[in-house]
């Protein structure tokens, strides 16, 4: 890589070094994450304060931790290949040695592998973190088991789980007055679809008036009890 070039890095990298460190100083001045939970959002006391806000409020200081410490990895990254540009092997692949695409250090000018290797990492990092390991030895109809989207009606992958977790059910539980039980378990029983199908053969006959040995329809029993009236 010739001099104008790196001269072109160089500056680039040094505009996004001052830029990212503007932007971690913000964030550190409107939202100090060393300081307590009550200085950092401003309450003298948690007693009035309900435990669900307090976790939102948590969740927003882990968040904004997050943040920083990204901008202060992208800070060590882009002093790393000003380090590399003193020592004269900047834009070269720290894993295979091959140059790194000059459009890929026009966007990333703190790049240090290429981008064949950064796939084969991305990849790697799917294979370990993607699914569980377990998923390589169990069977196709375990993993797959849920079946409501194509109207299957049978027993599958889900209801083996409700079945489960009904044995951990707990009746009047107090959080079942938010809803947290809503959409966990199945309205419906199993193998029926519309609630016209959980109408047994027995209870539908039990409905209907027929006629039979030694019974009467409904129009010989209203008859019959016209003329006990007439008496």
């Amino acid at each position: 890589m010739d001099k104008d070039k790196i001269e072109h890095y160089k500056e680039k990298l040094l505009k996004e070094k001052e830029d990212a460190m503007n932007i971690l100083r913000t964030m550190e001045e409107r939202h100090p994450t060393k300081e307590s939970m009550k200085e950092y959002i401003q309450e003298l006391s948690f007693y009035d304060n309900h435990p669900a806000d307090i976790g939102t409020e948590l969740s927003m200081a882990a968040m904004q931790a997050n943040l920083e410490n990204h901008q202060r990895y992208r800070i060590t990254e882009i002093d790393r290949a000003l380090e590399k540009i003193e020592n004269g092997t900047y834009g070269s692949c720290q894993i295979c040695g091959a140059d790194v695409s000059e459009e890929r250090l026009e966007l990333m000018p703190e790049a240090n592998i290429c981008i064949e290797c950064a796939k084969s990492k991305l990849e790697a990092y799917k294979l370990d973190t993607d699914r569980p390991a377990e998923e390589d030895v169990t069977s196709l109809w375990y993993r797959k088991g849920y079946r409501d989207y194509d109207g299957y009606t049978g027993f599958d992958g889900e209801d083996t789980y409700q079945a489960v977790a009904r044995f951990n059910e707990v009746k009047d539980d107090p959080s079942h007055l938010t809803g947290d039980h809503l959409g966990i378990f199945d309205d419906y029983n199993i193998g029926t679809v519309e609630d016209v199908e959980n109408v047994t053969g027995d209870y539908y006959e039990s409905q209907i008036s027929y006629t039979g040995d030694g019974m009467m329809d409904s129009k010989e029993q209203e008859d019959e009890e016209d003329e006990e009236m007439e008496r």
